[in-house]
């Protein structure tokens, strides 16, 4: 019992931090929020994350793809949920308590979440060393990757290309 809430704790400063982070504007620009999806780690801007949130119940939409999982209230609004690690060609996130939705900020498109693997916290790029991407890492991350004091590759999220993705934008069986 101890365990879960020493986590409970830690993922509650984290959203404190972020929310603070986000308030402060450009204040912060090299904070990003970590979170895994499959076996990458990525960054995502503080300015286009809205919320994190635990899953909420998820209603499924018939005749969509299967990494669209479907939509959820939150706090009365409806938010299409998407596993991002299967929407990237990866295999789906495997359900755990670890796993959390990232509530969309973009000027694009609204009502957006996206399934995370798990929640890691506040990383600072300045904190990492930027690399050129070796390969092609997909059309939704950045040109470079960092690498922290632990020689973890870490990814980002390059949210606009995402949310205007002709597939996340609709996201039916043809």
């Amino acid at each position: 019992m101890a365990k879960t809430s020493n986590l409970r704790e830690f993922q509650e400063a984290i959203l404190l931090r972020l929310k603070e982070a986000t308030a402060k504007g450009s204040a912060v620009s090299t904070s990003r929020l970590g979170v895994t999806v499959g076996q990458k780690k990525i960054l995502i801007n503080l300015s286009e994350v809205s919320e994190v949130l635990p899953v909420p119940p998820i209603q499924a939409v018939p005749l969509t793809q299967p990494w669209f999982l479907g939509v959820a209230n939150v706090r009365g609004n409806l938010y299409s949920i998407t596993d991002l690690a299967q929407f990237m060609g990866m295999p789906p996130t495997p359900k755990s308590a670890n796993n959390r939705i990232v509530l969309i900020n973009s000027e694009t498109t609204t009502q957006a979440a996206l399934v995370i693997g798990s929640l890691v916290g506040l990383r600072s790029v300045e904190a990492m060393k930027e690399r050129p991407v070796a390969e092609s890492n997909g059309e939704f991350f950045s040109k470079q990757s960092y690498e922290d004091a632990d020689n973890n590759e870490w990814f980002e999220l390059d949210v606009e290309a995402l949310v205007q993705d002709k597939a996340f934008i609709q996201p039916t069986v043809v």
